[in-house]
């Protein structure tokens, strides 16, 4: 069930079942010369929407912007500040606890958003917390989807060195897989450029410097990537596998303590 999509009557009854919600969270931003902006978050919503078919699940509205700042060099890039991200997270979270919402499995594709979210949480419970515990507290889970066990191992399979870490093979093929027409070809210009593998563990979480300086030092916007290798019968593959890993790893989230 999508929330959007739902009465409040509809709500009031899937709370007597569950207490649990998916939450897809992307980015606005670019992804290279040939990948769509909002890539990060059509890839969480695909997922995550995908998720219900045979299953009671409820999928919140996606949070479509992130943490991005240093891509604003590029036109179209929307950031938010960490703490704007932090503030929306907590008050998304807070306004559906009020109504008994318990469970909180947030969906994410963009690597900028995982510090912020994290941060976010221990800000929640850290609430609780420092009231001395609560008997309805909250259990609160992030999971990018390129952490699914099938899902990563097949984008590996598919790409090997070549997917890197930003405006990737894997997440262009799965947004092509989403939305027909997504891909847009690029002009010809440099190949594939090898971003050495200590650079890409530096950066690994998007731990980029400012906006100027990172597009200086990737002047089209991939990061290690071949995006030129994304096709949307692949997509379909990885898309299918993260969705499998999503809805098994929520399974396991609702059923834990």
């Amino acid at each position: 069930m999508i929330l959007q999509h739902a009465t409040w009557a509809d709500i009031e009854g899937y709370l007597r079942r569950s207490t649990g919600i998916v939450v897809p969270v992307g980015s606005t931003e670019q992804h290279g010369p040939d990948g769509l902006i909002g890539t990060d978050a059509i890839c969480a919503e695909a997922i995550a929407r995908g998720m219900p078919a045979h299953a009671d699940i409820l999928v919140g509205p996606t949070l479509a912007l992130g943490a991005a700042q240093f891509n604003l060099g590029f036109p179209g890039t929307i950031s938010l500040r960490a703490a704007t991200l932090m503030a929306v997270v907590q008050d998304y979270v807070a306004s559906l606890a009020a109504q008994g919402f318990r469970r909180f499995y947030f969906l994410n594709g963009h690597g900028g958003n995982i510090a912020p979210v994290q941060a976010a949480f221990h800000d929640i419970h850290a609430a609780a917390s420092l009231r001395g515990g609560d008997a309805s507290a909250l259990s609160l889970r992030l999971r990018s989807w390129w952490e699914y066990p099938a899902a990563d191992a097949l984008r590996r399979q598919l790409y090997g060195e070549r997917e890197g870490i930003h405006a990737t093979p894997s997440e262009i093929a799965i947004a092509m897989a989403a939305v027909p027409g997504a891909r847009r070809e690029a002009a010809a210009g440099p190949g594939w450029v090898r971003v050495p593998p200590e650079e890409l563990r530096e950066l690994a979480g998007d731990r980029h410097v400012d906006a100027v300086r990172h597009r200086r030092r990737f002047p089209d916007g991939r990061i290690g990537s071949d995006p030129a290798l994304a096709r949307a019968e692949d997509g379909a593959r990885l898309l299918a596998a993260a969705i499998e890993g999503a809805r098994s790893d929520y399974r396991a989230f609702l059923a834990g303590d």
